[in-house]
């Protein structure tokens, strides 16, 4: 069977994802914690110089408040909210892998706002969560490429009732830089073992606010590549993100 599939839309199997991840969790490593979800295993230092690009060039796009409550679906082991501690008024994360969001746990302990729980990202729904909605912040990094659509358009269906008026979401996502790629259970040498995830371009995302996000008055207000050059070492896939905001009227 071919492991990577050009321009078809094909499902990836969940299950595939899920033995992915915990395997990721098996080789997390307390002294170089962000190589476990920036895949970097053969260059830390390039999984710590992204993630600190990242949290530069984003947050003040996202004009944060001492008041704000966010939500961070797919949060892994709380890299997001290293950033945001002492920053917001509360956080809760989830996440697919209750193994991922027990050294979330662990590592953010020393603040009682900051939680965590393990919850497919598609039933992110206010009767699901275990922190209170409604959210000023809504923030999606590197989960659409292992969701499929039917699952992206479903979170993406639902978010808007976990918001306030005037929220913000953040996505960031790696794309498919000019064709959709999927990877079908295909071995990575890097990461030493199987990788499903879909590649989706920058329009498909587009399609899909425009099913979703759009006609619940949410508008686009950031949408660009993330990295330079010099951070970047794909040929087919770019980290591209996009911020939206809730009209606030």
């Amino acid at each position: 069977m071919n492991d990577r599939i050009l321009d078809d839309k094909v499902a990836i199997d969940e299950s595939a994802v899920l033995n992915f991840f915990e395997n990721r969790v098996n080789k997390y490593d307390d002294s170089q914690p962000l190589v476990s979800v920036i895949y970097q295993d053969n260059n830390p230092a390039l999984a710590v110089a992204r993630d600190q690009f990242e949290k530069n060039k984003l947050l003040p796009l996202l004009e944060l408040k001492p008041d704000d409550s966010v939500l961070d679906v797919g949060c892994g082991i709380g890299r997001w909210a290293d950033a945001l501690n002492g920053e917001v008024a509360r956080y809760h994360g989830t996440d697919l892998i209750q193994g991922l969001t027990d050294i979330a746990s662990r590592r953010l302990a020393h603040n009682p706002q900051f939680t965590f729980q393990a919850l497919r990202a598609q039933d992110t729904r206010p009767e699901l969560l275990a922190a209170t909605p409604p959210f000023s912040l809504i923030i999606v990094t590197g989960l659409f490429i292992y969701l499929n659509d039917d699952d992206c358009l479903t979170l993406l269906t639902n978010i808007p009732s976990c918001c306030t008026q005037g929220a913000r979401i953040l996505m960031r996502e790696p794309v498919g830089v000019e064709r959709r790629l999927t990877l079908m259970n295909a071995w990575s040498e890097e990461l030493k073992h199987n990788y499903s995830a879909i590649y989706r371009t920058v329009g498909e995302y587009m399609s899909m606010f425009t099913e979703t996000l759009f006609s619940e008055d949410f508008q686009l207000e950031h949408s660009e590549p993330l990295f330079p050059a010099e951070l970047s070492n794909r040929k087919e896939t770019m980290q591209h993100f996009f911020i939206l905001r809730k009209g606030t009227k």
